[in-house]
């Protein structure tokens, strides 16, 4: 198919509000001819909205430098205002450089970007088959397989690709046409890469032997897309019976109650809308058949973005935390002073002191003879008799509480001279009590958000 600059403008579509064209400019031939069409069309005053480019100069090759010089050169030569962006690329073990490099890239135009503005990258449809074969390698399912978006959200702005129906032939053939020149990144020759293999040595090949393969890996991936959005049609069906007051913590059992396929179809979508990047296959795989019928309290799966436990009849998504840590120092106090002691990881304590109780605290106020004060947490059996109750493990007292059940290993008890006064929040253990027209200590536990929160 040929291409032509004019066949730019159906390809982005509606443009609604955006009063700006970003060009996600790296200086090869696929850049350039993007970045030429449009300029070509802003001069023939047929696009409205203003034109700029960003180039990002990783200084991942020693061209680099040499590379943003030539992308500078371009732009003026266009009239387009070039912004240049320098990214720092640290290698992080099992991570490929290429990977990394794109993160920064998409981090760097996020933060550039206004919600007036679109993105406009150079992907075209050999990018596509290439990213359909990687895809296919790494095993995955109908959402990666069907090929890159045509649009999405960047930041507060908006990403198109009005070039994915045309083949590379077709852009060097434009580019020739015009007398462009663009940069040839080394690297895109080395078949060590494996876009590289694909492009150089597979897809040749298969087009020798299927030359209208495009366009039916194209159907391929067109399907794929159609079954994607089913599986999300039908997980935001299956998530509505799920939800409970927090968007963090569903309901284990009408969970249960749906086929394992739709367990983890229902999951992977949680995760998404919460900005909480999903596990891959085998660990989907744990979460249902493991996790999700286990008895245990606590049962855990770890994940890169923190974990998803089950406590009791509830699945809860939760931030990566660090583990309880004793406190390596006492709660003092001192009359007519409040107290404050950040607890490792796990909130803080504070005691206020006060002469008389007011009638909503006056079970939480402790007698203010007693000397010192030290924080602890529950090991295992230990009993406690909380004023007007009867003798329980501290275990059950919590349990009986209306602490989250993923709270209730951390929740702290005050001692005195080695015996149990306090579980703050809960009550205060009998014979520490202080009446109501004494002066007393409420301590109160302010607790941690272990849910998890998207940065």
């Amino acid at each position: 198919m040929k291409f032509e600059a004019t066949e730019i403008l159906p390809q982005l579509g509606d443009l609604g509000d955006c009063t700006s064209l970003v060009v996600a400019y790296s200086g090869g031939l696929d850049s350039t001819v993007l970045l030429h069409g449009l300029a070509a069309l802003r001069s023939s005053g047929q696009l409205q909205q203003t034109l700029r480019a960003l180039h990002v100069n990783h200084g991942l090759n020693p061209a680099a430098d040499s590379w943003q010089t030539c992308c500078e050169q371009t732009c003026r030569q266009l009239a387009v205002e070039l912004q240049c962006l320098p990214a720092t690329v640290a290698g992080i073990p099992g991570r490929s450089l290429e990977e990394l490099a794109r993160e920064a890239r998409y981090q760097l135009f996020s933060e550039q970007l206004q919600s007036n503005e679109y993105l406009v990258m150079a992907h075209h449809l050999d990018d596509d088959m290439e990213n359909l074969l990687l895809r296919l390698t790494r095993g995955s399912g109908p959402a990666g397989l069907a090929g890159m978006p045509r649009s999405r959200r960047v930041g507060e702005a908006v990403l198109l690709r009005p070039l994915l129906g045309y083949q590379r032939q077709s852009l060097l053939q434009y580019a020739e046409l015009h007398d462009l020149e663009w940069i040839e990144d080394d690297s895109n020759v080395n078949t060590e890469f494996d876009r590289n293999f694909w492009r150089h040595d597979i897809l040749p090949l298969i087009a020798r032997r299927f030359p209208g393969f495009r366009e039916s890996w194209r159907k391929s991936m067109m399907l794929c897309s159609e079954a994607n959005q089913l599986q999300q049609d039908l997980a935001a069906n299956d998530l509505s019976i799920l939800t409970t007051d927090d968007p963090r913590v569903l309901k284990v059992e009408p969970l249960l109650e749906l086929s394992e396929p739709r367990q983890r179809n229902v999951l992977r979508y949680w995760m998404q809308e919460l900005g909480f990047q999903p596990p891959g296959w085998q660990l989907m795989q744990r979460l249902s058949k493991e996790v999700l019928v286990s008895s245990k309290s606590g049962a855990c799966l770890e994940c890169p973005a923190g974990s998803v436990q089950r406590f009791g009849n509830y699945l809860v998504l939760m931030q990566a935390v660090s583990n309880i840590r004793l406190p390596t120092q006492g709660l003092s106090w001192g009359p007519d002073t409040d107290q404050v002691l950040k607890l490792d990881g796990n909130g803080e304590l504070s005691a206020h002191f006060s002469m008389t109780a007011e009638p909503a605290n006056t079970r939480y106020r402790v007698k203010c003879e007693l000397l010192g004060f030290e924080v602890r947490y529950r090991q295992d059996g230990e009993r406690c008799r909380l004023t007007g109750r009867p003798a329980r493990t501290i275990k059950k007292v919590v349990q009986e509480s209306t602490l989250p059940r993923w709270l209730r290993s951390r929740q702290p008890l005050i001692y005195s001279n080695g015996e149990l006064v306090c579980v703050p929040g809960i009550g205060v253990c009998e014979g520490y009590l202080a009446k109501p027209d004494q002066p007393g200590l409420e301590f109160i536990w302010q607790q941690p958000d272990l849910l998890y929160s998207p940065d």
